[in-house]
């Protein structure tokens, strides 16, 4: 009976540990094993907080999130033969471009997002009503309200067929309020996954969880520096007491004096050693003292978790003048491009509410980050114009100038081989009549 007992109230601790009644923290190691992280082979606990406190992790926000946040977006209509067509004045351009919400700037926001989907591999933004205050027209949808990840409680599908999600409130706010989690259907909110994704597909899983060993060890050799230079760039010692200690609380009380007497405002002072003990200090070899090779490859691991240049963190041993350039186009097509592409195609699936015909789509134009310095512009430029598949308005427009208001402007003719009338010049370039022998017409006149 006795182990029978023990077994059942095993069994009702457990059950009162998983209230089904109360919002499941999706994060939480409790339900999904190690999905909010857990312990490493490196003997690191690997947490959200943690790793993001990683400077190589900042670095990639930052360059991503302020990347894609300059990026022009607009909802395009597809024509004939490959022809697209702006809509400046589309709500989603207006909400992506312009104004998401009452509170949020478009850069704030889509960098916001674009680390979200980054690093949890899920963003979330509620879909806000129609409201004049964010658009002229009625369109079905008045914005877009960031919900942070961290907050999602639960996601299940009901009886209807249709997923909803419970979020928790902002953890910022006090504990003791009266506000509840919300809970959302699928079409209320703007839900974005990151690959890879969970078993049932529903979420997409933290990087910081599927990277848990690659943050694990960066966490470890920053932690192991932050020790060496707190402790001035020196180890311990070995101390041989020729005595014995009454009982343990003395001994202990005699390494703490030591200890407190070298440490600290005390680092560098003589210290006393009595009863006949001696002091011998652990020498580091070479090897464990470089750190900053150390600490440059863990970075360069985590740098490759998104395919993040390192030169865009300061990392330039193998950045050159000549290859600078490439690394930055590397960096658009890479690392930055399907970030914007996954935006783009969950913005087109949820966001474009009048795309019956499917000729709408979403782009955002790199052509800021991919241009070169201003002579291999220049140069392009050129090319293209000689080629006749450039116009100048063209040119203009991608210089961010004012185009040419002249009928020539929106003209695909190279200019070169047109006269100051218009007219073509041939090959010859003079543009006057000649006779099939060459001479021109009154050379033979009498």
């Amino acid at each position: 009976m006795g182990i029978l007992s023990g077994i059942g109230s095993a069994l009702r601790a457990m059950a009162d540990s998983i209230d089904v009644t109360k919002p499941r923290d999706q994060w939480d190691q409790q339900y999904w094993g190690a999905l909010g992280g857990g312990m490493s082979l490196a003997g690191v606990n690997v947490s959200d907080h943690n790793v993001s406190q990683l400077g190589a992790v900042q670095s990639v926000r930052y360059g991503l999130s302020s990347a894609l946040s300059t990026l022009p977006v607009s909802v395009y209509r597809r024509g004939p033969k490959g022809s697209r067509t702006p809509l400046p004045d589309h709500p989603v351009t207006r909400m992506l471009g312009s104004r998401p919400n009452e509170r949020n700037a478009p850069g704030e926001f889509i960098g916001e997002l674009a680390w979200h989907l980054s690093y949890y591999r899920n963003g979330f933004a509620r879909i806000l009503p129609p409201s004049d205050r964010l658009g002229p027209e009625p369109y079905g949808l008045g914005g877009l309200d960031l919900i942070h990840p961290r907050r999602l409680a639960l996601v299940e599908r009901r009886y209807d067929g249709r997923l909803y999600y419970t979020f928790n409130p902002p953890a910022t706010i006090v504990q003791n309020t009266s506000l509840a989690p919300e809970t959302y259907r699928e079409d209320e909110l703007w839900h974005l996954r990151g690959n890879p994704l969970r078993e049932d597909g529903l979420l997409g899983e933290p990087i910081f969880e599927t990277a848990k060993n690659v943050f694990a060890r960066a966490i470890a050799v920053h932690d192991y520096g932050d020790l060496w230079f707190s402790n001035y760039g020196g180890t311990g010692g070995i101390i041989k007491h020729p005595g014995t200690f009454k009982d343990k609380e003395d001994k202990q009380e005699f390494l703490n004096t030591w200890r407190a007497s070298g440490t600290g405002r005390n680092r560098h002072r003589d210290r006393l050693l009595t009863h006949g003990a001696e002091y011998t200090p652990l020498k580091v070899t070479n090897a464990e003292a470089q750190l900053l090779e150390t600490e440059d490859s863990a970075d360069t691991a985590v740098f490759g978790l998104w395919s993040y240049p390192p030169h865009r963190a300061g990392r330039l041993k193998r950045s050159t003048n000549n290859n600078i350039e490439q690394q930055g186009s590397e960096f658009v097509v890479y690392c930055l491009a399907p970030l914007a592409v996954a935006i783009e195609q969950a913005a087109e699936r949820d966001l474009l509410l009048d795309n019956e015909n499917g000729d709408l789509f979403i782009e955002y134009n790199f052509f800021g980050l991919l241009r070169g310095d201003l002579l291999n512009r220049y140069r392009a430029y050129l090319i293209g114009r000689q080629g006749e598949w450039l116009s100048a308005n063209d040119i203009l427009r991608w210089e961010n100038m004012s185009p040419r208001t002249d009928p020539g402007g929106d003209d695909y003719k190279n200019p070169l081989t047109k006269d100051s009338a218009g007219a073509d010049t041939g090959a010859g370039g003079s543009g006057g009549d000649r006779q099939p022998g060459g001479e021109e017409e009154g050379d033979n006149a009498e």
